[in-house]
């Protein structure tokens, strides 16, 4: 039973993981002798008919396929009005090269109804460079958000304030269709919980990308690719869902696209509507003082994300192809009356001596919109191809709050006056950039890529206060307090790759050279003495290195490298002040510096499917989120700055096996070790945190077009930056039928069952001493419906990448 499993679990992934040098190659004609352009092609074993690998023929019903499973195949062509050709391709070695040179397709002689393939992918494959996550035909991922779908990904933790984590490492970079979001931190965050997952088609993690992406993101990449429609003249795709947790949520989509004579123009809608609770215990120690402070925050924030892209590509010819596109966004926030209650109590006797009770009420619109003009031609048959990519993005944000803050003694009798504050920051950032990318084959065995970049970013960033006591009429601007930050930053780039086979090795090798000049100028309303500003002029290398040896059929091993950097967002260089409450704020810091990451990985994969990796990475300068303190008078703020060194040790195992028939699953373990080492205000920190990782999910196909996924994720605690996280963890369970002939699916799902998603997070060193408790609105019921309409043999628009791919991850909104 094990050597079936196994050698079914081969058969299946291998050809998403061998690295062959063979190749098929095909011309698809009509009966007219006219080209068959997105026919598909099928490549099937001879003992059992079983699919093994899907191809699609190009614009010009050309089928060009590499890196061939070995075996005897027969290979299958299907196209809408035609009949079904088949051909026995006989043994496919390592070294095949089959020219099936022009095939002929036969028109029907009767009217058949539409001709659908339809492949199940895994929930989660593995391939050599990246972990993919199917999330298109994932019952649990229906009416979620990109941020849950996260969440639920293998080897990836959200800590307590919406930073993501990749193996245990801190600095991930998000791409959207293989562009860099333009939001960083809480931010980022907000975007990817008012991201609706019905738009999403696959994530690609990545941890170790090449030098042909930018060196941002010192844990890796993760790609959310949204879908795209796949078929030839119009279709697309409506979508809407209902959930239910502490709030209502509902999220609605529409997806577009036409494809005719050259022409490609396709589109896309969406609204995420999601009322959130977020409610956080923050419990401050001053053992010196004898006291605790306690806070408590209610914000039961309302929030509306609707997005939008349009776009076009023109196929000039059959080499070159011009394109443009737009997209844009609204996203809108908002809190009435979210209270923050802070109790002084005796820390021996836990009596109260006094109390803070801050309500905050706050508006936060923030808008964006993207142009991007590309440009591809590619010279011959050999895959030599020249890109290039115009863009310009523009983010305004505009954030008000208004905070009452009411004092009480220890009888809960007010002893201060109420008082009044109002704060207005506005935020624009515009960002240019032009990209180029070459790639250049090399006989049948080699490649190599180069390309240049150069982006060009300036931040223009505004914050006013204005206060009053209850008694006043009007609001006093307060000078002191208010600031103006603005900032420019230019990055030039170039990078060269090279990739080869060699018997049983391959390899690439590749370096990246970036070019970095910023200029920040801080401004204080009133007081010019107050001014500041720096500028930054350096150079770097990135080199990267993937090498990969075939010890045999059932064994393979790898050894990657790569040097990246993770820059600070903008807005944590701005000087600006946020607060909680009259005790509680944060921070920019102006003076940091980007951080830097060495990264190993040592990986062994046996029979193609069950993977065990090694990795070893180190950072210099980390930026890390910190906490300050002002003892004295009782004030903790949260600020970040370049500290000293971590390092990193992981160990993991990817399991995927096919249970039976009818069940399939994919297990990740994992065990971290990261180590902070530091000093902060002259006291040395050194926290170590260890984890053990779970993620498994299962899927049952059951009869009657039903499905059913149960899946779920633990960890043991870890270290998250220089606060130890505590033990958490989700389960989670979706049903899935389809209905109205296939094209309609219905899904219904729950999350965070047992609601234990979110944990306790601790600090201490010097005088801090912290703990972090946060219930979010995590365990929600889902309804969702899907409606697929329209032609089902278009092809989807291109995905291409735009050049503003690293510095739209680094913008964030003033809130």
């Amino acid at each position: 039973m094990k050597t079936f499993i196994l050698s079914t679990l081969f058969s299946i992934i291998a050809p998403l993981l061998a690295f062959a040098d063979n190749g098929l190659s095909a011309k698809i004609r009509d009966e007219k002798n006219q080209p068959v352009p997105f026919a598909s092609v099928l490549l099937r074993k001879a003992s059992d008919s079983t699919l093994v690998k899907g191809f699609i023929t190009d614009e010009n019903g050309e089928l060009k396929a590499s890196a061939l499973p070995q075996g005897n195949f027969t290979l299958k062509i299907q196209f809408t009005g035609y009949k079904a050709y088949s051909k026995k391709l006989g043994e496919v070695t390592a070294n095949s090269q089959l020219d099936l040179g022009i095939i002929a397709l036969e028109p029907l002689s009767t009217q058949l109804n539409e001709v659908v393939v339809r492949a199940t992918k895994p929930f989660i494959e593995r391939q050599l460079d990246k972990t993919v996550v199917n999330v298109e035909n994932s019952v649990m991922a229906a009416g979620n958000s990109a941020m849950e779908v996260l969440e639920r990904s293998p080897g990836v933790i959200v800590d307590k304030d919406g930073n993501i984590s990749l193996r245990g490492k801190q600095g991930v970079k998000v791409m959207i269709d293989g562009k860099i979001s333009y939001l960083s931190g809480n931010d980022l965050s907000n975007f990817l919980r008012n991201l609706s997952a019905d738009q999403i088609s696959q994530l690609e993690i990545m941890t170790n990308p090449s030098s042909k992406y930018d060196a941002a993101g010192t844990a890796g990449i993760i790609n959310i690719k949204m879908k795209k429609n796949v078929n030839m003249g119009m279709n697309g795709s409506v979508n809407g869902t209902i959930g239910q947790g502490v709030y209502t949520r509902s999220s609605a989509g529409l997806n577009l696209n036409y494809r005719n004579n050259g022409w490609n123009v396709f589109g896309n809608a969406s609204y995420f509507g999601r009322n959130n609770l977020q409610h956080n215990n923050i419990t401050r120690y001053f053992r010196t003082q004898n006291e605790v402070w306690n806070s408590t925050t209610d914000f039961p924030f309302k929030g509306t994300y609707t997005s939008m892209k349009v776009g076009a590509d023109w196929t000039v010819n059959k080499k070159t192809t011009l394109g443009i596109l737009f997209s844009g966004g609204l996203n809108q926030t908002s809190l009435n009356n979210g209270l923050n209650q802070s109790t002084q109590r005796n820390l021996a006797t836990n009596a109260i001596m006094s109390k803070l009770d801050t309500y905050n009420s706050m508006d936060n619109p923030f808008h964006n919109f993207a142009n991007n003009i590309n440009f591809k031609h590619t010279f011959d048959s050999t895959g030599k191809e020249l890109t290039i990519d115009l863009d310009y993005a523009r983010y305004v944000d505009k954030n008000q709050n208004d905070y009452l803050t009411q004092w009480y003694g220890s009888e809960f009798n007010k002893i201060k006056n109420d008082s009044l504050l109002r704060t207005g920051a506005f935020s624009n950032i515009d960002q240019y950039s032009f990209k180029s990318d070459y790639v250049l084959p090399i006989g049948k065995t080699s490649k190599w890529g180069m390309g240049v970049k150069s982006s060009y970013v300036k931040t223009d960033n505004d914050l006013q206060f204005r206060g009053k006591t209850a008694s006043d009429v009007d609001y006093t601007f307060l000078n002191k307090q208010s600031n103006r930050f603005m900032y420019e930053e230019q990055i030039h780039a170039v990078y060269l790759n090279t990739e080869r086979k060699l018997g049983k090795w391959s390899y690439q090798i590749g370096l990246r050279g970036e070019w970095t000049i910023a200029d920040g100028k801080s401004m204080a309303y009133g007081n010019a003495a107050s001014d500041s500003s720096f500028h930054r002029d350096f150079k770097q290398l990135f080199p990267s290195a993937f090498v990969q040896y075939e010890v045999n059929k059932n064994h393979t091993l790898g050894l990657n490298y790569s040097r990246r950097i993770n820059r600070p967002g903008y807005s944590d260089l701005n000087p600006f002040v946020f607060f909680l409450d009259n005790y509680t704020y944060r921070v920019g810091n102006p003076m940091l510096m980007p951080q830097l990451t060495n990264s190993f990985e040592l990986t062994h994969t046996f029979k193609g499917a069950f993977n065990t990796t090694f990795g070893y990475s180190h950072t210099d300068d980390v930026i890390t989120q910190l906490l300050r303190q002002d003892t004295k008078a009782r004030k903790t703020y949260q600020t970040s700055a370049n500290l000293a060194q971590s390092t990193s040790y992981n160990l993991s195992f990817s399991l995927p096996i096919p249970v039976t028939k009818w069940w399939t699953s994919n297990t990740d373990i994992q065990l971290n070790r990261n180590e902070l080492t530091g000093k902060v205000d002259q006291a040395q920190i050194n926290p170590v945190g260890n984890m053990f990782y779970i993620n498994s999910n299962h899927t049952f196909s059951l009869k009657n077009d039903i499905k059913l996924e149960l899946g779920g994720q633990y960890f043991s605690g870890g270290l998250e930056q220089a606060f130890n996280f505590g033990p958490g963890g989700s389960l989670n369970l979706g049903i899935q039928k389809t209905v109205l002939n296939k094209k309609g699916t219905i899904r219904i799902n729950a999350s965070d069952i047992l609601y234990t998603q979110n944990p306790m997070a601790t600090i201490k060193y010097g005088d801090i001493d912290i703990t972090v408790k946060n219930r979010n609105d995590t365990r929600v019921v889902r309804f969702n419906f899907t409606y697929r309409f329209g032609n089902t043999a278009v092809k989807g628009a291109r995905v291409r990448n735009t050049g503003l791919d690293a510095e739209k991850d680094r913008v964030k909104s003033a809130n």
